[in-house]
């Protein structure tokens, strides 16, 4: 199977595929920006299957009801790949360096998790970024990415 025809098959289980696309902005110290993305029941599933992490509070609803969450959520780490994604579209090559995650709130399937940065630190070409992740006006995650950029 090659990208196109898993891409088709993605989108056809509900995926919401984000077409990817590099900003030619000047980025410096203080340039926002953002990405957003419906989170999906195949996200999470492919998400465990690649993660391997089946933990029951992501996939069993009846064991998912009987914590503190009420029902299943969305792994954390698949909350923030979407950063990963965020940080790829500035110009140029984008390696993330370093990261640092506090999750504040659960996300559930159908939520659309909203990605915003801000560049708050440049030391060459390294840059430390702000990064917030929100479901509506909730932030359920905050934290901050370092990344090299040439």
């Amino acid at each position: 199977m090659d990208f196109s025809e898993l891409m088709n098959l993605y989108k056809k289980l509900g995926g919401d595929f984000i077409e990817f696309k590099k900003t030619s902005a000047q980025i410096d110290v203080g340039f926002k920006f953002s990405l957003s993305k419906k989170i999906s029941e195949v996200d999470v599933q492919l998400f465990g299957l690649i993660s391997g992490d089946l933990n029951p509070i992501h996939f069993d609803e009846n064991f998912a009801k009987k914590t503190k969450f009420a029902g299943r959520v969305v792994h954390g780490m698949l909350t923030t790949s979407l950063v990963s994604n965020a940080v790829a579209t500035l110009p140029g090559i984008v390696v993330l360096l370093e990261t640092s995650f506090n999750y504040l709130a659960p996300v559930r399937i159908g939520d659309i998790v909203r990605v915003e940065c801000e560049i708050v630190e440049k030391e060459k070409n390294r840059y430390k970024i702000r990064v917030e992740c929100k479901v509506g006006d909730k932030k359920v995650v905050g934290g901050w990415v370092r990344i090299l950029l040439w």
